[in-house]
């Protein structure tokens, strides 16, 4: 029995589960029972496959009962809580890592959970009075500290959070004397712990904390710990009346449900860290993919009006995100990234985890405060620059660092050389002075930016957590999921209406990221038939074009233009879907409607140009090229295409024309081949033969890629006079010419 083959036996009796496959369940899990060696275990199985047996039987003889499907889906979510117990005692013993190691250490300490709460109740209390007296505290913290971290333990590893556990977590919460940082931890552990096993009462209890805890930093925590474990048990929740009441209560709590939109926004916007990271420290520019090399290649057409002339998304479509990023200068762009989520800073962050402070897995949920006794003992030697009470506060409130980097950037400070120190205190002091200033700005402008900011770092510590902890592979990773929150169950629940669907679409939209925008727009369509709008139906159609799925795509435009019939952008995405699928004749019938509208318009002629290039039409095609040149005389790309025409018409001296403007300007292979054809084709062997070895001789060419290009050209060429017995003749000479 190892870890792993319990991990894939748990995650198929899930699956089975999902899919209503129960006897394959029951299968699954009785081998897992017969492993575990536990009599009581083997009875229940026992049981639940009997009465499941006498509820088909009593299916298949005929007998109605009106409380049969509430029959069935009981013994669904019982067996779901079997298997969970089940798997659970096989994990105890053979899981491997960190968790399954503290877990062990537990259970073999023989201390119960409540036994360790009221140990610690009684050193706070202790704690109280020596505060009360005046006396020195320092001596007691380290106990304080050490019997915290028990109960963080205890709670990380409840395999069942029953009565007795509920009630003694209520006292941690509910007691004044216990620090709301500490409460803050606790609420971290019991999140993870439910990410690891199901508990209802678990559940219900991060909702009473996100509803009615008064500190709006352990709401925030719980909210966020709420929707990670609703997103992660969403397949078995509706089998819990207990569940299906507590989301009907927060969908009638709008307040709430608005704060539940953005946190949903902020797990999707994790999404992008680590692009961010790579942009910040690597400073790649992304390149856009070539088009397969072909004629379009050698002609460079979709390079010919350059990037400002690209048709993107439809200008007319109104933005929901108008702080978009886009908007602002880079300076304030990742400034309001990390606002909204992004981490910004885990490049500089990531590299700052391995003090030993960091060796406490409490400490990367611990929120920063000040006063501090432990920001205090790190900045000890330091000058008033770091040690002054106000900047220190004004770190803990600013939205613009995670707790866990603020901790880092702390632990930072004396490893500093001394020379940089002034400097950067000066730089750091100056720095939080502006955040706090547009952090006051916002709260101005949104009342909830204080709350969303608390949820915004919490997901970022977590972040740091799952990715950079020494044991994080020992944790389930939430941020290895999908968050496709707009797939789960409990998020129908919540938002019966449209509201957050569009939300999530537009953000997806918005950030490219067009799979799971069309994913969102796809439900959107199914929920709303008959009254699809324009826009949803062009932006679904424009995620379809940019997966390559220009069939889909083409008949969505279709559709968005008999709502308006002659819209300049969408009559060009139709007649580029038509191009794409290989339709030029349909195409340029789209692009000329779209020039009778805008009949200047570069993009458009160029497109008709492309069109009427690929039906060989070459005569009308020059003119559209033509058309361009004059419109855009700086326009150096658009004699590549010209030159191409000129020569299938036979209108040699002006292909030679455009061609060596080509070569004079900026040559690419395919100049020199087409100078080589045109040389033959005026009846010069000799220079055409120069031409192609310059071809082939070309940096990055071969003599594989020139014959490849040459053997596509063979019928112009044959066209054009030349005798299909010299080829072959020219082939080899050119051969030999390579040679020498």
């Amino acid at each position: 029995m190892n870890h792993k083959d319990i991990i894939r036996r748990l995650h198929l009796t899930y699956q089975y589960l999902n899919d209503k496959r129960l006897k394959n369940a029951l299968d699954l899990i009785a081998d897992a029972v017969k492993d575990t060696h536990r009599s009581d275990l083997i009875d229940t199985h026992y049981n639940i496959e009997m009465t499941y047996k006498s509820l088909l039987r009593f299916t298949v003889e005929g007998f109605t009962d009106s409380g049969r499907q509430e029959i069935y889906n009981q013994l669904i979510s019982d067996i779901f809580i079997f298997a969970d117990n089940v798997y659970d005692e096989l994990l105890t013993r053979f899981g491997e890592g960190y968790f399954y190691e503290l877990i062990r250490k537990v259970i073999h300490s023989g201390v119960s959970f409540e036994t360790v709460a009221d140990s610690y109740f009684e050193q706070l209390t202790t704690l109280n009075l020596l505060e009360e007296s005046g006396s020195d505290v320092s001596p007691v913290y380290p106990e304080i500290s050490c019997t915290s971290y028990t109960v963080f333990e205890h709670i990380l590893t409840q395999q069942i959070i029953g009565q007795s556990e509920t009630e003694t977590l209520t006292r941690l919460f509910g007691a004044n004397e216990v620090p709301w940082t500490q409460q803050a931890v606790f609420t971290t552990a019991i999140t993870i712990q439910l990410l690891h096993r199901f508990n209802i009462k678990g559940i219900d209890f991060l909702y009473s904390l996100a509803e009615h805890h008064p500190n709006m930093q352990i709401k925030q925590r719980a909210l966020v710990g709420l929707l990670l474990a609703l997103y992660k048990y969403d397949s078995r929740l509706r089998y819990y009346p207990e569940i299906v009441e507590r989301l009907k209560t927060i969908r009638e709590n709008q307040p709430l449900l608005n704060i539940v939109k953005t946190v949903i926004i902020q797990f999707l916007r994790t999404y992008d860290t680590e692009n961010i990271v790579r942009r910040l420290t690597d400073e790649i520019i992304p390149e856009v993919a070539k088009i397969h090399p072909n004629l379009r290649n050698r002609l460079d057409l979709d390079n010919i009006l350059g990037d400002n002339f690209k048709e993107g998304k439809n200008p007319d479509w109104e933005k929901i995100f108008s702080d978009s990023p886009e908007l602002m200068s880079k300076l304030e762009e990742f400034t309001k990234l990390q606002m909204e989520g992004a981490d910004t800073f885990m490049s500089t962050f990531r590299l700052l985890k391995n003090f030993t402070f960091f060796n406490n897995v409490a400490h990367w949920f611990l929120p920063f405060f000040y006063p501090n006794p432990i920001v205090d003992d790190i900045l000890k030697n330091e000058n008033e620059t770091f040690r002054n009470q106000t900047t220190l506060e004004r770190l803990a409130d600013s939205p613009i660092m995670c707790n866990s980097d603020k901790y880092s950037f702390i632990l930072s400070i004396p490893k500093m050389p001394a020379g940089q120190k002034e400097i950067m205190g000066q730089m750091f002091l100056a720095e939080i002075d502006a955040i706090r200033d547009l952090d006051e700005n916002d709260k101005l402008i949104d009342t909830n930016m204080q709350t969303l900011s608390i949820s915004n770092r919490y997901i970022q510590d977590l972040y740091r957590f799952y990715k950079l902890n020494p044991h994080r592979n020992s944790f389930i990773d939430p941020f290895s999921w999908t968050f496709d929150f707009y797939n789960k169950w409990f998020i129908n629940e919540l938002f019966p209406n449209d509201d957050l669907l569009n939300r999530l679409g537009e953000y997806l939209f918005e950030k490219d990221r067009y799979k799971e925008a069309s994913e969102v727009f796809e439900i959107l369509s199914k929920r709303t038939d008959n009254n699809l709008s324009m826009q949803l139906l062009q932006k679904h159609a424009y995620c379809l074009q940019q997966l390559q799925n220009c069939e889909e795509a083409l008949q969505l435009y279709l559709k968005a233009d008999l709502y308006k019939h002659g819209q300049v952008w969408n009559l060009k995405k139709i007649a580029l879907c038509y191009r794409y699928l290989k339709n030029p004749e349909k195409a340029v019938e789209y692009y000329k409607e779209a020039e009778r509208t805008q009949p200047d318009n570069l993009h458009t002629q160029v497109s008709i140009g492309h069109c009427l290039l690929e039906m060989k039409d070459y005569a009308e095609a020059l003119k559209y090229y033509f058309k361009v040149e004059y419109l855009d005389p700086k326009n150096k790309k658009v004699w590549r295409p010209i030159t191409w025409c000129s020569l299938a018409l036979g209108k040699l001296e002006q292909a030679e024309k455009y061609a060596m403007k080509n070569i004079d300007a900026a040559p690419a292979q395919s100049d020199f081949l087409n100078m080589g054809h045109i040389k033959w084709c005026m009846g010069n062997r000799l220079e055409a033969l120069e031409w192609y070895q310059k071809c082939v001789k070309f940096e990055g060419n071969t003599i594989t890629d020139f014959l490849d290009s040459f053997e596509n050209d063979r019928q112009l060429l044959l066209d054009h006079n030349v005798n299909s017995a010299d080829i072959p003749i020219m082939i080899d000479q050119l051969r030999y010419y390579l040679e020498n």
